[in-house]
């Protein structure tokens, strides 16, 4: 649900953009997402001191007070999508291509993962 004050001012806002025209319409906009942004700021830091933010018990937070680290999760999610999408294109966009570019694509993203496992392990 959209509070009454953010309404308000997407109301106004639109209003504005309507009898202003389209030559105002950035103007426009980039004065209601500043307005918005520091309204939700606002709440959030209200929220934040209601509950007693920083006090999160230490499990939550990690073993040493921070977030965990998530980065491994990057490239094995990325090699998927440009695979998926390689694979799309180098069949259906690139006419012409054989199945080796795709093998050859795919092989290339099997070792590009392979390495950064093995780098990832040692660091840990």
């Amino acid at each position: 649900m959209v509070a009454p004050d953010l309404y308000d001012e997407a109301s106004v806002a639109y209003a504005a953009r309507k009898e202003l025209g389209p030559e105002y319409e950035r103007a426009v906009l980039e004065s209601f997402v500043a307005s918005a942004t520091e309204a939700i700021d606002q709440r959030v830091d209200t929220r934040l001191a209601q509950q007693g933010a920083g006090r999160a018990p230490q499990k939550e937070r990690g073993q040493q007070g921070q977030q965990p680290d998530n980065s491994h999760v990057a490239v094995p999610v990325f090699s998927l999508l440009f695979g998926v999408g390689g694979s799309i294109w180098l069949t259906a966009g690139a006419g012409g291509t054989d199945a080796d570019s795709v093998f050859a694509m795919w092989l290339g993203i099997v070792l590009v993962n392979l390495v950064f496992t093995r780098s990832t392990r040692k660091a840990r």
